[in-house]
């Protein structure tokens, strides 16, 4: 999972490609899979290897929803090639996921800057259940993601606490990723490098290297 910023980037950066007619359904669809946090279904359900199966893309949706699959192969990918010893010293799962979501938020707030995502956040009011969920829930969802961004160009430590709570991340572990985010950001050549990440995303997605 990368956070919505980088997702709603990355999926406008591909819609040229999937010549989309439905901006909203496709918007909506790009941050789709994660509303699992919320409504509480499966995982598989809505990532996985089939969804980036070109015959799986058949509606403007659907398309959104195939792209945040590939940013988050792509990202998957580039982050441990680019990142190997952040990970290096953690042997639990829960160690790899705080250092992997401080990296989130941290590209998270470069991707913020670096298009107008005010544009789009209005596309969010479009909420869909492919999987049978209650669309509520979708809905609620898509809510905590606009009251993250909306009228923001930089998003506070606060605000991605409060996100990660409302997804139903428990107080310790979400006081665990923004401590280890705060770490990060005071080395300013390993911000840089996860920076520099997006647009090694964008080259790995052209060269299907994922």
């Amino acid at each position: 999972m990368a956070l919505e910023a980088t997702h709603i980037r990355f999926a406008l950066d591909l819609m040229s490609d999937y010549q989309v007619q439905d901006v909203e359904k496709y918007i909506s669809g790009a941050i789709y899979p994660d509303s699992r946090y919320v409504t509480g279904i499966d995982r598989n359900l809505t990532h996985g290897d089939e969804i980036t199966l070109p015959e799986f893309a058949k509606d403007d949706f659907r398309k959104g929803w195939q792209a945040h699959q590939i940013c988050d192969d792509v990202q998957n990918k580039l982050r441990k090639e680019l990142f190997p010893e952040l990970f290096a010293d953690y042997e639990d799962g829960s160690g790899k996921y705080i250092v992997a979501s401080a990296l989130k938020i941290i590209q998270d707030m470069n991707d913020l800057k670096s298009f107008d995502l005010q544009n789009y956040l209005k596309y969010l009011d479009y909420a869909y259940n492919p999987n049978g969920e209650k669309v509520e829930d979708v809905k609620r969802y898509n809510q905590i993601m606009i009251d993250l961004y909306e009228n923001k160009k930089e998003v506070s430590m606060d605000e991605y606490y409060k996100m990660w709570r409302a997804l139903g991340v428990d107080e310790e572990l979400g006081n665990k990723i923004i401590l280890k985010t705060k770490t990060f950001l005071k080395d300013q050549d390993l911000v840089k490098r996860i920076q520099s990440g997006y647009d090694e995303m964008i080259k790995s997605y052209k060269e299907r290297d994922f």
